[in-house]
């Protein structure tokens, strides 16, 4: 509860936004590939990595990798 009065929001979805912001810099490095991040990241699946993504950017991982070419 203190966590969530403090910053606005519960701890997963923290987490799965710091886990999101990391995603992001390691697309724009481009040495591993979607599925790699996933499991780099902790994410369960790719596919569950990639809904996320998608859900909090408005895009999919391939469309923000070709965003910032």
């Amino acid at each position: 509860k203190l966590f969530s009065a403090h910053l606005g929001c519960g701890v997963i979805a923290k987490f799965n936004d710091m886990k999101l912001r990391h995603a992001k810099v390691l697309i724009r490095e481009r040495n591993l590939n979607f599925t790699e991040i996933a499991e780099v990241l902790g994410f369960s699946s790719v596919h569950y990595f990639s809904r996320l993504f998608k859900k909090k950017t408005g895009m999919t991982p391939s469309e923000y990798s070709d965003s910032v070419v």
